[in-house]
């Protein structure tokens, strides 16, 4: 009798805890897409924000909820008390600006396009698996990499589509069963799962794309061939991707 008592009692172990532990990465997935939120918003806006679960204190109001079954509810709070309302003249000036560069950088994605050498390039099924412990919040698998001859040097990335000189080294970062990742790939990934947790293409690319010099891009449109490594990230997307490249790299062989 306590055979069988032992045996249901490991049985019912056994069933309740995927169960748990679905849960567990669920949580773990809202909270993370919380903090990426407030981080952002306490750059931009230099204004306190924090990560609550269920719901935000008096005074405070929710900024973005997270909510993916059946992980627990987190969302971003912004203190009300200290917003700045800003002028119908200054949202329309912000509005032209995000409007000017998303046209702009368009314009140099159909460039890449148009110039683009061969097929495009998956990230290969072996580090994939890898990849996924670490990056939990993309599609890896949608992930392509695209070689063009109108760039002379680097990569630019536009969420799951990565754009990259015929010089640069992809054949190494997407070799079937490599013993080492290539950090300029981490680095890659890492923006286009952020491009994900902002909330998709628009948003992600206005915040990346405010911090550069007005006339940038409007010069590299001129160019014949452009430099991608001019195109630089906002100083904290950028930060925050070469972190997510160390942070995988302390765990795992990496290559440069």
């Amino acid at each position: 009798m306590y055979r069988r008592i032992l045996i249901l009692i490991i049985s019912g172990l056994a069933v309740s805890l995927p169960a748990s532990a679905d849960r567990h990465k669920e949580s773990r997935s809202n909270r993370q897409k919380a903090v990426t939120v407030c981080n952002d918003y306490r750059v931009k806006n230099r204004l306190p924000c924090f990560v609550s679960r269920n719901r935000c204190p008096l005074g405070f109001e929710v900024l973005e909820r997270f909510n993916q079954t059946p992980g627990a509810e987190y969302m971003a709070c912004r203190d009300l008390r200290h917003e700045r309302p800003a002028t119908l003249q200054q949202k329309t000036a912000v509005n032209d600006k995000r409007q000017r560069l998303l046209q702009q950088f368009d314009q140099l994605v159909e460039r890449a396009v148009e110039s683009q050498v061969g097929e495009n390039v998956n990230i290969p099924e072996s580090t994939l698996n890898k990849l996924s412990t670490f990056f939990s919040q993309v599609s890896l698998e949608k992930i392509t990499i695209h070689r063009s001859q109108a760039i002379t040097k680097g990569c630019f990335n536009d969420c799951q589509k990565i754009y990259c000189s015929v010089d640069e080294p992809i054949n190494s970062w997407v070799e079937v069963n490599a013993k080492r990742i290539s950090t300029k790939l981490l680095i890659q990934v890492a923006h286009a799962e952020r491009c994900e947790i902002q909330g998709g293409r628009e948003r992600y690319l206005t915040n990346w794309l405010r911090d550069l010099p007005a006339a940038l891009l409007d010069n590299l449109q001129q160019e014949s061939r452009f430099d991608a490594s001019k195109i630089r990230y906002a100083k904290y997307i950028e930060a925050h991707a070469k972190n997510r490249a160390k942070s995988v790299c302390r765990r795992m062989p990496c290559s440069d």
